[in-house]
């Protein structure tokens, strides 16, 4: 067997939870997020003299809630782990193969972070993502859609290797590109539905937008499912969905 990455997941820090808030609570996207959930967190912003003092204050509401559900998360990472276990193998080496290329050697591990927060960013540079705590299930998606992401952006290095890192994070267009095909590939890949079982098809904001009047994940699943069906390799694929991407930059760019 070719070599796979272990994955395992663990409680968050607190300090790192902090700063992913901050970082979020600072700009535009997903913000409203926080303000759904805790909106506790905005009144803490506007109060604060300054930044070291917002961080200080939004560490102190989140050491409370990891206080409040301290049982629920212990309970929570091990279910996630246990659940994992019993496809996260398989799930790999379906991606792989789906994607016609191997796992790198150099990252042994992929981490996911149990965490409190209403949003789950993922680290490419070492293979980490956040997860929730309260739907299992749900966290088992999530982690599936940022593992995507991993070998998703080791594929395009691969057939765009002129593709700046930064290109990889929001709002580039690769990342868009990359936001709308993952839930596609959850949702179409046979095997990697059958061990997911997804319930969702991405951001709720891609309801919204339409490409020559077709839904936006309508439209690429469309010509995803097309390259697929007809026998191309992944690379094949992945240029038709970026030449597609590049054709429709403006109306991708309104999530």
């Amino acid at each position: 067997m070719k070599f796979l990455p272990k994955t395992r997941f663990e409680q968050v820090n607190i300090d790192k939870e902090t700063d992913i808030t901050f970082s979020f609570m600072e700009r535009g996207r997903f913000s409203s997020v926080f303000d759904k959930v805790y909106p506790e967190l905005r009144a803490i912003q506007k109060e604060s003299k300054d930044k070291n003092e917002c961080r200080t204050d939004y560490k102190k509401f989140l050491e409370g809630i990891h206080a409040r559900d301290e049982k629920q998360l212990i309970s929570a990472k091990k279910q996630i782990q246990d659940e994992w276990e019993k496809i996260g193998s398989d799930f790999l080496i379906a991606l792989s193969e789906h994607f016609e290329t191997d796992w790198p050697a150099d990252k042994k591990e992929i981490v996911g972070y149990v965490s409190v927060l209403p949003v789950f960013p993922r680290f490419l540079d070492d293979y980490s993502f956040f997860t929730g705590y309260k739907d299992i299930h749900g966290s088992i998606e999530t982690s599936a859609h940022e593992i995507v992401h991993f070998l998703w952006f080791k594929k395009w290095k691969e057939i765009f290797p002129e593709t700046a890192r930064k290109d990889f994070e929001n709002p580039n267009l690769v990342w868009r590109l990359s936001e709308i095909i993952d839930p596609i590939i959850l949702q179409c890949n046979p095997k990697i539905k059958n061990l997911i079982k997804p319930r969702h098809w991405g951001y709720k904001s891609f309801e919204s937008i339409k490409i020559d009047n077709i839904g936006v994940i309508e439209y690429f699943k469309d010509i995803y499912l097309k390259s697929v069906d007809s026998g191309d390799d992944f690379a094949a694929t992945l240029k038709k969905l970026w030449e597609e991407a590049k054709k429709h930059e403006q109306e991708i760019s309104k999530f």
